[in-house]
């Protein structure tokens, strides 16, 4: 049986769900092996009593007591060991998607600052930290309110970041969060809309992804072809500065990448319905 994460946890009272994270308290007095799971968000668990052992391949990663784990979304094998002074196991899972991921890499400079390292796993255990026991700890305490805390959890998550990155371990920390922001979809989003190409070819290349990993995902984000985009963002820029005379026609043309005057043209009637002299002597 395949459970998927985080929604078979959605009718859970000790759940609390955002828009781009949730988080949940975890109580389990049953001592599980090998429980197969989907799970379709990053996850950040720390673990308050007991284990967690995470299944990858031929490696088993334990996170024990006081210590937590970064997990990327994918599917694996868990099993948990329950505590042998308490005999339950409990930790706060929280799990957050690349949006939320995307709002900390726009918030946070130091987080784009690069880190270079050796390729990580799809897991990442941070090993005890008192401070950060303590703040997993007051999260748990947000389950329990009936107000509208929303701003205070996500602040909270962000001061959890915030506090691993300045661990001892923040140089491996940062380099996996930007392995994860790396392969969002906003990371690419980013690239494409703040890049500079010359040719599909060229986004390819600055994207470092195969063509068909490429074209799938430009092609979910915008619904369109990349030629076709990078034509129209041509046309856009020809159309500012069209606007403001400083350039010829033909300068404008090339200035936006068109080695063709007539391929300008066509293109800028198609798109606009007139041609760019007309347009820029009636602007």
């Amino acid at each position: 049986m395949l459970i998927q994460i985080p929604q078979h946890f959605a009718k859970n009272p000790n759940t609390l769900q955002l828009s781009s994270l949730s988080l949940l308290y975890y109580f389990n007095k049953e001592q599980t092996q090998k429980v197969n799971v989907q799970l379709n968000k990053h996850m950040l668990i720390h673990v308050f009593n007991g284990s967690k052992t995470i299944h990858i391949g031929d490696n088993d990663y334990a996170i024990q007591e006081h210590q937590s784990a970064f997990i990327s979304k994918g599917q694996y094998f868990i099993s948990e060991r329950l505590s042998d002074e308490k005999s339950y196991f409990d930790g706060i899972m929280v799990f957050f998607d690349d949006e939320f991921l995307h709002k900390l890499f726009t918030k946070y400079n130091i987080l784009k600052e690069k880190i270079e390292g050796e390729t990580l796993n799809s897991l990442f255990v941070v090993e005890d930290s008192t401070p950060l026991h303590e703040t997993m700890l007051s999260a748990k305490s947000y389950l329990q309110r009936e107000s509208n805390v929303t701003a205070l959890v996500e602040l909270k998550f962000e001061e959890i970041f915030l506090q691993l990155i300045q661990s001892n371990k923040s140089k491996n920390i940062l380099h996996y969060l930007q392995t994860l922001y790396t392969s969002s979809i906003y990371k690419f989003q980013d690239l494409i809309q703040n890049g500079e190409f010359t040719s599909v070819k060229d986004m390819m290349a600055q994207s470092k992804l195969s063509e068909p990993q490429f074209r799938k995902t430009f092609t979910k984000l915008y619904k369109t072809t990349p030629k076709e985009w990078l034509l129209k963002r041509s046309l856009l820029k020809a159309k500012t500065l069209l606007e403001d005379k400083s350039l010829s026609v033909t300068e404008v043309s090339l200035e936006c990448g068109f080695n063709s005057l007539s391929w300008f043209t066509k293109s800028f009637k198609e798109a606009f319905d007139t041609t760019p002299k007309k347009y820029q002597q009636n602007y």
